[in-house]
């Protein structure tokens, strides 16, 4: 009697185990498609809003905005991968393409590696925006590959435990304003992508991952990105930097590649003051307006207008379309 019950126990666990199969595996793969749409559709929204923002000029304005590229990458070997070209190529290609507001000053993010930073490990924006102003770059845009690894994460429960393979990458974007030293922009955007448990291994015992696995993540993140820099970049106003002034006269870093042209009327300001805050930082606080000034010649990179009424501001202050 004992045995039979403990038979008919094993093969009542044995059919419910079959009954619920079914639903558990069509509950798991809903959950799945449901994430997966949703996900789907958000990406969709953000392509389709990135289209609408893209035909939008810097503050409704008529100029463009000139920023230079900087990528890092923050892996345990840095210089591995080749990120910071990448960077630079496919984001200029999407500025160039979906963000018509921007001009890429290219030559900026070969020559500045990497940004000067403080003691602390901040970046320095006051310092990025004293040689930005002399090029006439609005803003910095530093892309960092950081969290780029390997992961195994354990997945379902019961009979359907399993494992996952994983590469994960994060993408921080940082955007300096060259008129105040500060953050227009600091967010960080990250993704993972299942892989095979073979390539898994190899990727492990390999070293550092290459650019090349990493690769495809960023490509889904880029946009994202580079939505978000549009988006913030045509809500501010341009902006244009006094380098150089005499007798009436002022000479600005900014020309006929960002859109000016003789008759455009300026709205001068002076340079304002330096303030810095306690752990070191030092920022730039605009300077009162002096005056109006039009523009009288330009070249590709500089201009020249008349201030109206004649009025002292030397180098460090700025200019805005009226």
């Amino acid at each position: 009697m004992m045995a039979f019950k403990k038979i008919h126990s094993y093969r009542s666990r044995q059919t419910l185990i079959v009954m619920l199969a079914p639903w558990l595996i069509l509950s798991l793969s809903a959950c799945t498609t449901v994430k997966d749409t949703a996900k789907g559709t958000a990406r969709a929204v953000t392509d389709t809003t990135r289209k609408v923002t893209s035909v939008l000029a810097p503050g409704g304005a008529d100029l463009m905005h000139k920023i230079a590229l900087i990528g890092i990458e923050n892996q345990p070997t840095p210089g591995t991968t080749g990120f910071p070209f990448f960077f630079q190529k496919a984001l200029t290609g999407f500025l160039q393409n979906d963000c018509r507001g921007s001009v890429v000053d290219s030559a900026v993010g070969e020559i500045l590696k990497s940004p000067p930073r403080l003691a602390s490990g901040q970046i320095d924006g006051y310092s990025l925006a004293m040689m930005g102003r002399l090029r006439g770059l609005n803003f910095f845009l530093i892309g960092t590959l950081s969290d780029s690894r390997l992961l195994d994460e354990k997945t379902g429960f019961w009979l359907w435990k399993d494992t996952r393979y994983k590469i994960r990458a994060g993408l921080r974007v940082e955007m300096i304003d060259s008129a105040t030293g500060t953050k227009a922009l600091d967010e960080t955007f990250t993704e993972e992508m299942v892989i095979e448990e073979l390539r898994h291994q190899q990727l492990q015992a390999s070293g550092p991952l290459p650019l090349s696995e990493i690769e495809p993540i960023l490509n889904r993140l880029l946009p994202e990105a580079g939505y978000k820099i549009c988006t913030t970049l045509s809500n501010q106003p341009w902006q244009g930097f006094v380098v150089a002034s005499e007798e009436g006269r002022i000479t600005i870093s900014s020309g006929s590649a960002v859109g000016l042209s003789p008759g455009k009327v300026l709205e001068v300001f002076g340079s304002g003051r330096i303030v810095q805050s306690k752990d070191g930082r030092r920022f730039m606080q605009p300077g009162d307006r002096v005056g109006e000034a039009q523009v009288s010649s330009v070249s590709a990179e500089k201009a020249e207008a008349l201030i109206s009424p004649p009025s002292p501001v030397g180098p460090g202050g700025t200019v805005r379309l009226k």
